[in-house]
């Protein structure tokens, strides 16, 4: 139970209480997708066989958003709506018009909508009451902000906003390829994005390659700004920052890996959740603080 990517938000308004999140959320839980619909969205319980929609570790809080989506190629839909299309053209003795083609690909699309697959995804997200974050385990802004928009409709009173910093993370990394160390607690690792500032953005990446200052030195020098860096924090946590604060790839080093001991899965659930909470508790203060700490003029 490792988040791979971090979305971090401000709780700036309303109350958290455990028990009235995990009794909202249950009244908007994930139902099965309609017939006649694409998608459903909804809670689920965090935690497989548990019937609780939150789950509660010392201050922290574990929930989760449950994604059902019926999954039916454009490519199928197509060839359907050709088939249906040649054959009224032959009949009509003509081409046919706009208007037939996209009724015959909507007649198409709900008679196969019964014989989708149905997929089913979790986005997970993190509540640190003491400290009033929210952190979403997602990649994709957009997946986080659809966490997000649920969770601000089903628990009144709450008020969230994006996390920003003082020092951009652009700013600061590229001050750390050009010159100035980072803190020291954070170790620079083998990958790098930097990207032109002109209209062209130009990209050049680094991939498992040692970061040569005088190489990233030439390309700072030359307009380009890093937007993307592999770190290490303490020895504990590789991740990679990106420049709109977006934190990805994050891998719990060794160190941390052989602290626990759990076996059973409900143990190791538990436990895994536990001290990633506790690991990056310490690690964004620190991250925070790396960039100049947390920008609070808009909350």
């Amino acid at each position: 139970m490792w988040f791979k990517n971090l979305l971090i938000y401000r709780i700036s308004d309303g109350k958290i209480d455990p028990t009235q999140v995990n009794d909202a959320l249950g009244k908007l839980a994930l139902q099965d997708c309609p017939q006649m619909e694409m998608q459903s969205v909804g809670w689920v319980q965090p935690k497989e066989g548990a019937d609780q929609f939150v789950h509660v570790c010392d201050r922290h809080l574990l929930f989760a958003l449950g994604i059902e989506k019926k999954l039916l190629p454009n490519t199928v839909v197509s060839q359907y709506a050709k088939e249906r299309i040649a054959t009224m053209e032959q009949h009509q003795g003509h081409k046919a018009g706009k208007r037939q083609v996209r009724n015959i690909r909507e007649a198409v699309l709900i008679e196969l909508m019964p014989r989708a697959f149905v997929h089913r995804q979790a986005i997970y997200a993190w509540i640190d009451v003491a400290e009033g974050l929210l952190v979403v385990d997602a990649a994709n802004l957009k997946k986080a902000e659809e966490l997000v928009d649920l969770l601000l409709k089903t628990v009144a009173g709450v008020r969230l906003v994006p996390i920003t910093t003082n020092i951009s993370p652009a700013t600061a990394m590229t001050r750390w390829l050009s010159g100035d160390d980072p803190p020291a607690i954070f170790t620079i690792d083998r990958d790098c994005e930097l990207q032109g500032v002109d209209d062209e953005k130009s990209i050049i990446r680094y991939t498992h390659h040692v970061l040569n200052r005088d190489d990233t030195v030439r390309h700072i020098t030359a307009g380009k700004r890093v937007i993307r860096l592999a770190l290490t924090w303490a020895g504990r946590i590789s991740f990679v920052l990106h420049d709109n604060f977006q934190i990805k790839r994050i891998e719990p080093l060794d160190i941390i890996k052989e602290s626990s001991d759990a076996t059973d899965s409900d143990e190791l659930f538990d436990s895994d959740f536990a001290l990633m909470t506790g690991e990056l508790s310490r690690f964004l203060p620190d991250l925070l603080h790396a960039l100049g700490g947390e920008n609070r003029s808009g909350i």
